[in-house]
């Protein structure tokens, strides 16, 4: 006689939404091509990918004012088309002080309105 073994069921819960009509459309859409199995397939794989962007922890470098400076300036003069959150994104600096040190640099005139 071979012994029980109780294999427990992962606890899933539900949730449901509405949709606007364009909405549930298109991911009728993308389930006919057979980008997936159905709705839900749908539904869990874009919460899925939702939940990873939380995951990420971005650590923002802590560097001198002068430098902090110093490197923004460097990166508007080869990225003229940016804004403030492009800049700190990038450099991984705070998107306030930046911004501030963007407001310095065009008082200054050494910018225009980025």
């Amino acid at each position: 006689m071979l012994p029980e073994v109780n294999i427990q069921q992962p606890i899933s819960k539900s949730v449901s939404t509405k949709l606007a009509e364009q909405e549930y459309n298109r991911i009728n859409e993308l389930v006919a091509d057979g980008l997936f199995l159905n709705s839900a397939d749908f539904v869990r794989e874009a919460i899925r990918e939702k939940l990873k962007t939380y995951d990420e922890v971005v650590i923002l470098r802590e560097i001198p004012y002068m430098q902090m400076k110093q490197e923004i300036i460097e990166y508007v003069k080869k990225n003229p088309e940016v804004d403030a959150v492009d800049i700190a994104d990038d450099l991984l600096l705070d998107a306030f002080e930046v911004n501030d040190i963007l407001v310095e640099l065009i008082k200054e005139g050494i910018f225009g309105e980025v």
